[in-house]
């Protein structure tokens, strides 16, 4: 369903007295539902992607019923795909991975070429005409961005060379996945399931192919306003400090981009992903990743609810042998083709077998690629026949954790097989992390020489100065003068500008958010000066820090000695406060006077 006719159903329902609700209830049930799995999972310290998946089985129609209507739940997926598509795309980054970008991009496009060329006849082999087993496993070779990046966070490895590597090949596969939906007409040609006029069948290759320079051309044209255009924009928006006008500016960007890309005839959740992945080049994307991290969340929850509503549990319960077969097939599949491929371009095999085991799953855009296929004019699938296939995705999605803890234990047997022979060397061996020591995990060097709250002694290996006013500028020439590296977090962009200009290291954002310090190198700092003149911001910033790196050193400026308070049992170790301060100061300008006075 289209943007807008979503919008203008949600917004009827809600104008309408004592109109049809169902949607709404639908949408209570779907997050209510989440959040009952997710509390207790959370408290386990269990995925609850997974859960998010069952549930959703289970409120279904073929289960309880609690959701019956397939146009809600349609509507409700939609909307969550699509802006979900959007936070993937703006958590994305090239740049970070600059070394090795050659054999990351052909890593994922050789590891993604042959799993579809694996998956495909296995596809025929269980009953699946050509074209739609050729979707199939082009779907399937995708690999989850979100719970990848999110097993990764979860476990601080996203800095480790498996981690950077998979991220690597997460984003060459959302690049294939981007060509795979606009092949979606041609392999509905091939299946002759193509819902088109006889005007439209009777078509030249001449307008055929100018159709097609259009559709490219549109997109090009989206990308060269998200390259040029987009920038400046965020930058205006960027003066109001609060951050509110770059949130909506972003929101207005990824669901016209989505309204943008389903004129041109493709899907709209390519053009959300395409706008966070433009908005992502821009120096504004770590502070509107910190914004958007609970509404990810949210998508996240809302998304993979809704997909396991479209598991039908009696196909499932007919055809439990299929799934059988196919689910420990296909995690083979993509384990052998990753960790081959990855060994082959460089990778040692500890690092390629890690990344196998990560990546062996079906993704999101697997769903979102189904959901194209299925829908007018390409009809590739019908709901029955498509059951099987999203059941297989979600059991895929839902043995993740176990599979990547699979791979960590037999991270040291894979260890016995050398380096490929025909590479003397290679950037995906020789590339460091950033973590302090490669076999320990983040912030367990600094816990060996630090106590848990500051340094063990001697000036601070690195720092991280919050807000970069007259305070903030003293500090940077206190550790300047004493050879100490820091990064700036800051929110004015003026400032960002400048000193970025000056060589020195700047994130724009609030410090308060786990990405913006993520993106700071907090795991590496063990030193933050927190000199931001808002002293609610500042105990946000320092509960979000000490939850990240409790080895940190925190030195915190309030304005009150109320606050300063607050700030030591949020985890600041030092305060100093501005009203003290400032009434020491006065007290020594009156003992003066009166001394000249005497």
């Amino acid at each position: 369903m289209a943007i807008a006719s979503l919008a203008e159903h949600l917004l009827l329902t809600l104008a309408s007295g004592g109109g049809d609700r169902k949607v709404i209830l639908d949408v209570l049930v779907v997050l209510a539902a989440a959040a009952l799995v997710a509390l207790p999972l959370r408290r386990l310290k269990l995925a609850t992607i997974p859960g998010y998946l069952i549930t959703g089985a289970l409120i279904g129609k073929s289960a309880f019923g609690i959701v019956q209507s397939d146009e809600n739940v349609t509507e409700i997926n939609s909307l969550a795909v699509i802006l979900l598509m959007f936070t993937i795309g703006l958590h994305l980054d090239l740049a970070a991975l600059k070394r090795g970008l050659g054999s990351m991009i052909a890593a994922g496009v050789i590891s993604t070429t042959a799993v579809i060329g694996l998956a495909w006849p296995a596809a025929m082999a269980f009953g699946m005409k050509p074209a739609p087993a050729m979707v199939v496993a082009m779907a399937v070779s995708m690999s989850s961005t979100a719970v990848v990046l999110r097993l990764l966070t979860q476990k601080r490895e996203m800095h480790r060379m498996h981690g950077r590597l998979s991220v690597g090949i997460l984003i060459v596969q959302d690049m294939i996945a981007l060509v795979i939906l606009a092949l979606m007409p041609i392999l509905a040609k091939w299946n002759g399931s193509a819902s088109v006029d006889a005007s439209q069948e009777a078509m030249t290759a001449l307008v055929v192919l100018k159709s097609m320079s259009i559709k490219i051309g549109g997109i090009a044209a989206i990308i060269a306003l998200g390259v040029y255009v987009l920038p400046l924009l965020m930058k205006e928006a960027a003066r109001e400090i609060s951050g509110e006008s770059t949130l909506v500016l972003a929101a207005a960007v990824a669901l016209a981009a989505a309204v943008a890309t389903g004129w041109l005839g493709f899907s709209p959740e390519l053009g959300a992903f395409l706008a966070g992945f433009l908005l992502a080049a821009t120096p504004f994307r770590y502070q509107l990743a910190g914004q958007l991290s609970p509404m990810r969340d949210l998508f996240l929850a809302v998304f993979f609810t809704t997909v396991g509503l479209q598991i039908d549990l009696q196909a499932v319960a007919q055809g439990w042998w299929v799934l059988l077969l196919a689910l420990p097939l296909l995690v083979l599949i993509k384990i052998l083709a990753v960790q081959g491929t990855v060994w082959a371009v460089g990778a040692t095999m500890p690092v390629a077998a890690r990344m196998g085991f990560a990546l062996a799953q079906a993704g999101e855009f697997s769903i979102v690629i189904f959901s194209v296929a299925r829908a007018a004019p390409f009809n590739l699938f019908t709901a029955e026949t498509l059951a099987l296939p999203t059941a297989l995705v979600v059991l895929s999605l839902v043995v993740t954790p176990t599979i990547y803890d699979l791979g960590e234990r037999l991270g040291p047997w894979f260890s016995k097989i050398p380096p490929a022979r025909w590479l003397a060397r290679s950037a995906l061996r020789e590339a460091r992390t950033v973590d302090p020591v490669a076999t320990d995990e983040p912030g367990e060097a600094s816990a060996k020489a630090e106590s848990k709250h500051g340094p063990a002694g001697g000036p601070p290996r690195a720092a991280i100065i919050a807000g970069f006013g007259i305070i903030g500028r003293a500090v940077a020439d206190h550790l300047e003068v004493h050879n100490v590296p820091f990064t700036v977090v800051e929110l004015n962009s003026k400032t960002v500008e400048t000193q970025r200009k000056l060589g020195r290291k700047v994130v724009y954002g609030d410090i308060g958010h786990p990405e913006v310090l993520e993106s700071a190198g907090i795991h590496d700092a063990d030193t933050v000066f927190l000199t931001i003149p808002d002293d609610e911001a500042t105990l946000r910033a320092c509960e979000a820090i000490r939850r990240l790196a409790p080895h940190a050193y925190i030195v915190a400026r309030t304005g009150y000695l109320s606050s300063a308070f607050a700030a030591s049992a949020s985890g600041a170790d030092d305060v100093a406060v501005a009203e003290v301060a400032l009434a020491d100061a006065m007290a020594k300008k009156v003992l003066a006077r009166l001394r000249r006075k005497v």
